[in-house]
């Protein structure tokens, strides 16, 4: 067992506006853990970070209540001390909380000198979080395509050119998953499931091709974006910007941050965005982000 396991998770962006449950993309904003054994059973979490008033420092943490069940399945209970450092905003569309797990995940099979496989780490932190595209992205970095059979997912990633700009734009306020996924229908006529899958299918053929040679027309979505429109105030009017900079622009994952990819010039694509929401009553703020391709698998490793 090592003396000390450092994690670090990226962010993750899902749905991608067409790619609906089916992919997401790897962003430059971490989640970082460092795990130390300890002699006794007991826990200790510390917190630093954003959002600190929605992250409990005990052992409710899910990240500390995910270690232990885990080891506890595993026959290897132990105490623990966990310093948490995260920069991903909880509750507004990042993979939060799919970051927590995929950390905890990795952080256990370290702990419980276990072999650690991409499919089983991504299959089991897909168990707890439910969330197969956030999950696979957070682990193998890049743009990443995941697909479940019954309880194992395959997962399918590649690395995204550093030439593409992501613009994240953050809105003042927050969105339940839960709520978000309230308000979409249980069906869907064959149109509009035909329109996602074209788009879908182009945008990871440019992808995993290597190339940046996007156009808004991929991120239209008839799935999801419409029908949480009215939860976003400005969300349909960003999501009909033109701009010549603009490469397209979507929901991330439930929202309501919105991501908007740029040829060149990202920070004016982001103060357009931020224009239009504050027009709409919403406050926002945005940072130019660059791809991450290394995932937690690329960055983790036992201290």
């Amino acid at each position: 067992m090592p003396e000390r396991v450092s994690v670090r998770v990226p962010a993750t962006s899902a749905n991608l506006g067409c790619a609906f449950d089916c992919a997401a993309l790897a962003l430059s904003l971490y989640l970082d853990l460092r795990v130390t054994p300890r002699a006794d059973p007991d826990i200790k979490v510390t917190y630093r970070g954003v959002n600190p008033d929605r992250i409990p420092a005990d052992e409710s943490n899910l990240i500390a209540s995910s270690i232990q069940k885990l080891l506890r399945r595993w026959g290897r209970e132990r105490g623990f001390d966990l310093e948490i450092d995260n920069r991903i905003p909880v509750g507004v569309g990042l993979g939060s909380s799919a970051a927590a797990i995929v950390g905890s995940v990795a952080a256990c099979h370290w702990l419980a000198d276990r072999p650690l496989y991409d499919d089983e780490l991504v299959s089991l932190a897909t168990e707890l979080e439910g969330h197969p595209d956030n999950v696979a992205a957070a682990w193998h970095g890049g743009f990443t395509v995941a697909i479940q059979e019954g309880e194992h997912v395959h997962a399918y990633s590649s690395p995204v050119p550093d030439l593409l700009h992501l613009v994240l734009v953050i809105p003042a306020y927050a969105v339940a998953t839960e709520k978000a996924r309230s308000v979409l229908p249980a069906q869907y006529s064959r149109a509009d499931v035909v329109h996602n899958l074209q788009r879908a299918a182009a945008l990871s053929a440019q992808l995993f091709s290597g190339k940046v040679d996007l156009h808004p027309g991929f991120f239209d979505d008839r799935l999801h974006q419409p029908y949480r429109g009215p939860l976003m105030p400005g969300l349909s009017e960003v999501l009909a910007l033109k701009h010549p900079n603009l490469l397209g622009v979507c929901l991330s994952g439930a929202g309501p941050s919105i991501l908007a990819f740029a040829r060149s010039a990202p920070a004016d694509v982001g103060e357009e965005i931020c224009r239009i929401l504050r027009e709409n009553g919403v406050e926002s703020h945005f940072s130019v982000l660059a791809p991450d391709n290394r995932g937690a698998k690329g960055w983790s490793v036992p201290a």
